[in-house]
């Protein structure tokens, strides 16, 4: 019964051994960590659609398509 004990001791050991010297996954959970971070940033800068630089943006696009449209409109009514 020890010498079952002893195998899987041993067995465990140099396993998590290997496992602390294996450095491939550590740059995954690096990269995953760095776009979890610029996308809360991003989140926070640019804030939702109806306020921040979104709500901006959003508001600007709609003057130039109400532009466009009434020009369009109005060229294509005086025909």
């Amino acid at each position: 019964m020890t010498n079952i004990f002893i195998r899987a001791y041993v067995f465990s050991s140099l396993h998590l051994k290997q496992l602390v010297k294996d450095k491939r996954g550590v740059t995954a959970i690096e990269y995953a960590l760095i776009g979890v971070a610029m996308a809360t940033l991003l989140a926070l800068v640019l804030g939702n659609q109806d306020s921040g630089f979104l709500g901006a943006l959003k508001s600007t696009f709609a003057k130039i398509a109400d532009a466009i449209t009434s020009v369009t409109v109005n060229k294509s009514s005086g025909r």
